[in-house]
């Protein structure tokens, strides 16, 4: 769906010396800048990763609200793809970024290196909730005072 470039995880995290949060910390030792940036990285990666078959427009507006540029006009462009598909399948998901790596910041880009799993139910699931494992790269700009996400990723394991 969202093309790209797949970026080998381990030649990244040494290319761009990140500073990590998890879910279990309160973000210790980020500046202001880096916080707010791991936020906004933070609510596109889990809006990203939401699914419900039976109300899909706000969880796609939730997106589109924390994109911009190519990103969004292709996220949009999909609209009807994506409520047909999860429709079709039944689809329920629920993402949770496990960690973010807040990696090359300057004045108005930023990315940012995120870890995230969801537990998916769809009718190939019986019900069953799977757990399913993600790795993205969300690049972000600085537009009218907020973070957005201008393109996301999925990150290749290198194992």
């Amino acid at each position: 769906m969202i093309g790209g470039l797949v970026v080998v995880l381990a030649g990244l995290l040494v290319a761009i010396g990140l500073t990590v949060t998890s879910r279990d910390t309160v973000d210790e030792g980020l500046t202001a800048r880096q916080r707010e940036v791991a936020e906004a990285a933070r609510a596109e990666a889990v809006a990203f990763l939401t699914v419900d078959h039976t109300d899909m427009d706000p969880l796609i507006d939730a997106v589109l609200d924390g994109a911009t540029g190519d990103f969004a006009q292709q996220y949009a462009d999909q609209r009807a793809t994506l409520e047909r598909q999860a429709r079709r399948s039944e689809a329920t998901s629920v993402g949770e970024v496990v960690s973010l790596g807040v990696g090359d910041l300057d004045e108005t880009t930023a990315t940012v290196l995120v870890a995230a799993n969801t537990s998916v139910t769809n009718r190939l699931t019986d019900g069953e909730a799977q757990t399913r494992y993600y790795r993205m790269q969300l690049d972000l700009v600085l537009e009218d005072g907020r973070w957005l996400t201008s393109n996301l990723e999925f990150v290749r394991d290198p194992r």
